[in-house]
């Protein structure tokens, strides 16, 4: 499985998705400061990490998107797949490595964001005086438990999309779906209120998510790529 991973990354070269996913980072850590400047967007730290997390679950869901286009919806569309499938190599590993690719580089991703929207931040108020709260070791465990917990529950939510874009085999299909669940579950409408503030709706997406990652791997051996 690790040699089958290792080929995927070298073959779609994923440095370039990875330069990406810090060049996402970067941009939700520059809106988070520079909306301090316009008006006092956030009063404590929990609103900091609150939003920079959502920020970060959904740019990643809707990332991950675009690497299940790239590894998997693509190659079934334009048949490349069928190469792949004429080596020894069982099919069910190929695309359960292709799956893990994306659900750790979502997992990862999100973590690195968390951590690097909540350290500029940090030093950004330090010198411009943002905010007046202070910054617990308390406060940090939590946060760390809670973005760990968030990050497991959005990449297998990332992987609700692979089910409409393997229907027909479209790339459209598969952001679109994803931008769609993000929307449903972090919209707001004027209210502190959502979706994936009720921990048991996001939850169940996930299971969802982590069954149709499981039904694609399973059925794999029977699909037909004709």
């Amino acid at each position: 499985m690790l040699k089958l991973i290792k080929l995927e990354l070298a073959k779609h070269k994923i440095r370039g998705n990875i330069l990406g996913g810090f060049i996402a980072s970067f941009a939700i850590l520059a809106f988070i400061i520079l909306v301090n400047f316009d008006d006092e967007a956030f009063v404590s730290y929990k609103e900091v990490m609150l939003v920079s997390n959502t920020f970060a679950s959904i740019t990643f869901t809707i990332f991950a998107a675009t690497l299940l286009s790239k590894f998997i919806i693509d190659e079934f569309k334009s048949k490349t797949i069928t190469v792949l499938f004429m080596y020894p190599i069982s099919r069910k590993k190929l695309i359960a490595a292709k799956i893990t690719i994306v659900l750790v580089f979502t997992f990862l991703f999100i973590l690195v964001s968390n951590a690097l929207s909540l350290t500029g931040f940090y030093i950004a108020n330090h010198y411009l005086d943002f905010i007046q709260d202070e910054l617990t070791i308390t406060m940090l465990r939590e946060h760390v438990i809670r973005t760990i917990a968030s990050a497991v529950i959005a990449s297998f939510i990332s992987l609700v999309p692979l089910y409409f874009g393997m229907r027909k085999y479209s790339i459209p299909t598969t952001i679109v779906s994803a931008i769609v669940i993000t929307s449903i579950l972090n919209s707001s409408s004027g209210t502190d209120f959502n979706l994936s503030s009720i921990v048991y709706i996001p939850a169940t997406i996930a299971i969802i998510g982590a069954l149709i990652g499981y039904r694609t791997v399973r059925d794999i051996d029977h699909k037909d790529i004709t």
